[in-house]
């Protein structure tokens, strides 16, 4: 594709602008011998001239495929030149090589000359070629070629979203004005998008994402309404993450009300995908619509999303909705989800929170504190209590709250050495000097055995 890319900056230098025919021109063109002038060329001294012309075409084409880069580099050059020359006459030439050839490098090249022209044959061949390729640079120039058109090729591609057409024809006219991303093409994308082919909605709902236009909102939320069906599940997704992101909305716009609603899908993307939103919402009424969804029966996958959501939004009523979710046992908080908890508890930001989402952590680690003496063998570490340990420990080190090392200290006994670490790790990121000053405390304290302060003072020696 770099070799393409030097064949566009050569041609932009050698090629003229292609000047399209005048109404004057085909006339004449299209006048009766008798009325043509003396100097004009016969019928066959015009096929003459249409067979040198594919022929040039063709050998050009064929040396640009070739390894010789002076050879490409002269091909191109030449090409560009006389493709200037004729005009609209090589149209059909380029067109057919850009149907046939293979290479991307070739197609690319083909796609960088055909943009010149503004002709329906022009835009249904690029158009086409855009639902065929893989290759994403070439991707990338057919969607500026069909932009650079620019509002024929709309018009043009539009009018193939008639019913009238068969479907195929029609969703590549939908992925086109999809790739051209202009406001002109918000009008014949909100033509299909409730369109009886989820295809077609899918294409619209996704385009129509990037506009900012009052238009587009009702469709959004209709989408929203339209999940429980299997085939639009995807085209619901789409809207789900497109609200997400419009914030901007809110002020006059219920988005909550609507995402609540899909969080409860039993289709578990769509309940993930509106947790995810609402998390980017971060309104108060968006935290408070995650914290009862979480306390909800819904499943394990997406209630890990939902805490996720909830550590983001770092708001009173996010925290409050963890440390009570925090709080809970099986079956309403599963084990796989009091890690993640733990995690979003740990995100917290706002200083004026922090000693808020650290008490259920530090609650937790008073109440477990037998545990951590336990020999842990190494089967056990991979297990679910194993890791919320570990979450805890990392949660608490964020968070840095000073509380938090009168609970972190005894861990410090415990038998299982990646515990141990984790623990010294907290200490030195919370205040590595209150923690020596409540070390000494905690080691002259004559409540605490013998056998604990010894196995501190051993794992002392490595900090």
């Amino acid at each position: 594709m770099a070799t393409a890319i030097l064949y566009v900056l050569l041609i932009t230098r050698f090629m003229p602008p292609v000047k399209p025919v005048s109404s004057t021109e085909r006339t004449v063109l299209n006048s009766s011998p008798s009325e043509k002038s003396a100097g004009e060329k016969s019928v066959e001294e015009k096929s003459v001239e249409e067979k040198s012309v594919e022929d040039a075409i063709d050998q050009a084409i064929a040396h640009l495929e070739e390894d010789d880069f002076h050879t490409q580099w002269e091909s191109a050059k030449q090409l560009s030149k006389q493709i200037a020359q004729w005009g609209d006459r090589s149209i059909p030439y380029l067109i057919n090589h850009l149907q046939t050839a293979t290479n991307p490098d070739i197609q690319w090249f083909l796609v960088r000359v055909l943009r010149r022209f503004d002709h329906i044959e022009v835009v249904e061949a690029i158009a086409r070629l855009l639902t065929t390729t893989q290759n994403e640079d070439l991707q990338v120039e057919i969607c500026k070629a069909l932009t650079d058109i620019g509002r024929s090729a709309i018009e043009t591609v539009s009018e193939l979203l008639d019913r009238r057409h068969p479907i195929e024809r029609r969703v590549l006219a939908a992925r086109v004005l999809a790739c051209i991303r202009r406001s002109a093409t918000i009008e014949p994308l909100l033509s299909v998008a409730k369109d009886d082919s989820p295809t077609l909605r899918l294409i619209a709902i996704e385009a129509l994402g990037s506009f900012h236009d009052a238009r587009i909102t009702p469709i959004l939320l209709a989408a929203l309404e339209e999940s429980s069906a299997e085939a639009d599940a995807a085209t619901c997704i789409e809207a789900i993450r497109t609200l997400g992101r419009r914030s901007d909305l809110l002020p006059h716009t219920d988005l909550v009300g609507p995402l609540r609603w899909c969080l409860l899908s039993k289709n578990h993307q769509i309940a993930k995908e509106s947790a995810i939103a609402l998390g980017r919402l971060g309104t108060k009424n968006a935290a408070i619509a995650l914290g009862e969804a979480l306390m909800q029966p819904v499943a394990t996958p997406v209630k890990v999303t939902i805490v996720r959501a909830l550590g983001w939004i770092d708001s009173d009523e996010a925290i409050q909705s963890l440390a009570i979710a925090f709080r809970q046992g099986t079956p309403l908080i599963m084990p796989a989800v009091k890690p993640e908890i733990a995690k979003a508890l740990g995100q917290t930001h706002n200083p004026s929170l922090k000693i808020q989402a650290a008490q259920p952590l530090i609650d937790w680690l008073q109440m477990h504190a037998d545990e951590f003496a336990t020999d842990v063998s190494a089967d056990d570490l991979n297990q679910p209590s194993a890791e919320l340990k570990r979450a805890i420990i990392s949660a608490l080190a964020r968070l840095g709250e000073i509380a938090a090392i009168e609970v972190l200290i005894p861990l410090l006994a415990s038998s299982n050495e990646q515990i141990k670490i984790h623990a010294l790790s907290a200490l030195d990121q919370i205040n590595r000097e209150s923690a020596k000053a409540q070390l000494q405390d905690y080691l002259a304290d004559k409540n605490n055995s013998v056998e604990t302060k010894n196995k501190v003072r051993e794992s002392l020696r490595t900090w």
